[in-house]
């Protein structure tokens, strides 16, 4: 009995030395606080994480009285705060008591109980070189501006050289994509997301006086009456002329292409398996995208004797709008401040795909136009619009490597990569097979059908950006 009594004792001095140590640090902000530390007392860590310990809590040291610890953990070795996820236990100990709810998807930049992210990134993109008919073409001064033709004798389109068409390459395209969502719940969240890439494309321009390298517009003649005879020719633009019955023309040749995309998305995401430093996620929801293409040429030739003229334009248009759903899944690695995310998903749904062909040729002289035609070299009967649509398949893969500079930022660097199948393409479109008809002509709108021809295109780059946790 004297030796309990002894021990107590003991237990209430060591106690009480205690306390009126650190009273004397002044880390009791009252008495009443001081006051809801005692042995056994679970509140001795609420009160640590309530700031009424002054000083490094994670110098505070439990103290142990026989087989009893006064308080628990209030900071692993090591770690400074609750955001370090490298610390054994991570988000899942101490800070689970500090933030209450204990939500673990701060873990994706590394932070305790944050359950928004909003993502923002600035593309740079390349896309596929289009493909499309030899539409413009030059040749050495006197030379015919045709393409090579056994059919029209040796030597024919010797000097010959395509300046616009075959590859339709835009280079490099800026864009910028968002994704925003939020937890609902430890397992399940939403999110939303959307992308634009800016116009892919070029322009052509070419012109003479009469002088010069000869210019032209390249097609295939096939004379209905003897298509035997089907060879290479070519619309004068600009050639200077040494014939006495063939008279010099001048003009200039305008030509474009361009493609714009974008998507939005709208999807959700559920939990699939996590430990640690790593978390599968699957993925799933509602998809939109369209590709728009366009290719445009016109030209103007002048005859430098009579000034007789020839305006001709043709202009072909696809638009491509998908709608459908997603699947997929996002991967994410986290080292210490860096990060490892890979998102793969494929789009399945319906690609509806609607082609505008639009043609016009204007005859006159000097500045006066005598006669309009709703015709030109490249388009005759396949002109109007025509629609239709089949059901396709998108694949997608995003890489990213992210580093935490700070709390709740993270700047980001990836690559992309877009795959698009059963897509109209304007270059695709076009016909330069002519059925020999001489001269323009008008079409009757109820002659407007054409077949839509099918293609596919992808586009990859890398993108940079910024990463916010809320």
């Amino acid at each position: 009995m004297k030796r309990n009594i002894r021990g107590m004792t003991l237990a209430a001095m060591l106690l009480s030395a205690s306390a009126s140590v650190h009273a004397g640090d002044q880390e009791y902000a009252d008495a009443e606080q001081a006051s809801q530390a005692f042995v056994g007392d679970l509140g001795v860590q609420q009160v640590a994480h309530n700031s009424t310990h002054v000083g490094n809590l994670s110098s505070y040291s439990p103290v142990t009285v026989g087989d009893m610890q006064l308080g628990s953990t209030v900071s692993q070795a090591g770690c400074t705060s609750c955001d370090s996820f490298s610390c054994d236990g991570g988000c899942d100990s101490s800070c689970d008591s500090r933030f209450g709810s204990g939500k673990r998807f701060g873990r994706l930049l590394n932070l305790c109980d944050k359950d928004g992210w909003i993502r923002a990134e600035g593309m740079i993109m390349f896309m596929e070189a289009r493909t499309a008919p030899a539409l413009v073409t030059t040749a050495d001064p006197t030379e015919f501006p045709v393409l090579p033709d056994p059919n029209n004798g040796a030597g024919s389109g010797a000097t010959t050289q395509v300046v616009f068409g075959e590859e339709l390459d835009g280079g490099v395209s800026g864009g910028t994509r968002f994704d925003v969502g939020r937890y609902l719940s430890d397992n399940f969240g939403i999110g939303g997301r959307f992308m634009w890439l800016s116009e892919n494309g070029d322009d052509f321009s070419a012109s003479g006086n009469g002088t010069g390298d000869s210019i032209g517009r390249p097609f295939f003649q096939i004379p209905l009456a003897a298509p035997g005879t089907a060879s290479e020719s070519a619309l004068i633009v600009n050639q200077f002329s040494t014939n006495p019955g063939i008279n010099s023309q001048r003009g200039t040749v305008n030509a474009s292409f361009s493609t714009d995309l974008l998507s939005a998305e709208a999807y959700a995401r559920m939990m699939y398996c996590k430990n640690k430093s790593s978390r599968v996620e699957l993925i799933g929801g509602y998809s939109f995208f369209r590709v728009d293409d366009n290719v445009s040429i016109s030209s103007r030739t002048t005859d430098v004797v009579t000034n007789t003229f020839l305006a001709d334009y043709s202009d072909f248009d696809t638009q491509n709008e998908f709608h459908g759903g997603q699947i997929g899944y996002e991967s994410l690695v986290s080292r210490g401040a860096w990060t490892v995310r890979m998102l793969t998903k494929v789009h399945m749904g319906n690609m509806s795909r609607t082609v505008t062909n639009y043609a016009r040729t204007d005859v006159g002289v000097d500045t006066t136009i005598t006669n309009t035609y709703n015709s030109s070299l490249l388009v005759d009967e396949n002109q109007g619009t025509e629609e239709e649509s089949d059901f396709t398949f998108i694949p997608e893969l995003n890489l990213t490597l992210g580093y935490r500079f700070r709390d709740h930022v993270s700047f980001t660097v990836g690559y992309n990569f877009l795959y698009f199948d059963k897509v109209a393409l304007a270059g695709e479109q076009i016909n330069r097979n002519v059925d020999g008809t001489d001269g323009p002509r008008n079409i009757d709108p109820a002659d407007f059908d054409f077949d839509i021809v099918d293609g596919s295109l992808w586009v990859q780059g890398i993108s940079l950006g910024t990463t916010i946790d809320y």
